[in-house]
């Protein structure tokens, strides 16, 4: 869902511009990184739960490494911004 929202807001960039998708380039980029927190969290409770020793630690190194985020945004600045937008229309406007 997260490559699908992210792949929406990409073609409405190219279509609309830059300035009149920022709300909806805001909380693509909250959703993925809910998204990689909700996932690593479950990989790591389901990891946790059924492998031990050498196996554990070689999987939660592969989670790591395939759930790796290297461009943190700043997450209270993308709720404001959402916000914010939502208070100037008044309403729910997605």
């Amino acid at each position: 869902m997260a490559e699908s929202g992210i792949l929406r807001t990409e073609k409405n960039i190219h279509r609309f511009g830059i300035e009149s998708q920022k709300t909806q380039l805001a909380m693509s980029k909250l959703y993925l990184y809910n998204a990689i927190e909700i996932i690593n969290k479950s990989a790591k409770e389901g990891i946790i739960s059924f492998a031990e020793g050498d196996e554990m630690r070689m999987m939660l190194m592969g989670l790591k490494r395939f759930t790796k985020y290297t461009n943190y945004p700043n997450i209270v600045a993308l709720r404001n911004e959402i916000a914010e937008h939502l208070k100037q229309e008044g309403s729910y406007c997605f």
